[in-house]
């Protein structure tokens, strides 16, 4: 049975999520820290590992997830610089991602604690 939780999709996803919400967090947080470092260059999860992981969850397929490993960081292309300095930092939606992670993280932390204590009131067979 513990097999079974640890080994379903969702739950391998969700855990997956926290890593990538955290990572992204250190991201963000950098980013803010940077804002008025001449050019410096937004950073932010790799969008190829984003895709994938993206594609593995909407097909349900555990292995793919499990095999995507840790997400890494890339320096965010396409951006024009929002300064003469070479800075594409914008503060107003680096602090709007950081918000919108945070909630992601909550929600991934709601959903594999909801799942750990499901597991405790079948071993138990009460709820506390």
């Amino acid at each position: 049975m513990l097999e079974s939780l640890f080994a379903s999709s969702n739950y391998q996803a969700s855990k997956l999520m926290m890593d990538v919400t955290a990572m992204r967090h250190q991201a963000l947080a950098g980013n803010l820290a940077n804002v008025e470092t001449p050019g410096f260059k937004r950073m932010d999860i790799d969008p190829s590992f984003q895709a994938s992981l993206k594609e593995s969850i909407r097909a349900g397929k555990v292995e793919e997830i499990q095999q995507l490993g840790a997400p890494s960081l890339s320096e965010v292309n396409g951006l024009k610089a929002t300064r003469r300095d070479g800075n594409n930092v914008s503060l107003d939606k680096e602090l709007m991602y950081l918000n919108q992670n945070a909630l992601d993280y909550s929600a991934m932390g709601q959903f594999v604690s909801s799942s750990l204590s499901r597991l405790k009131m079948a071993i138990t067979g009460r709820a506390q």
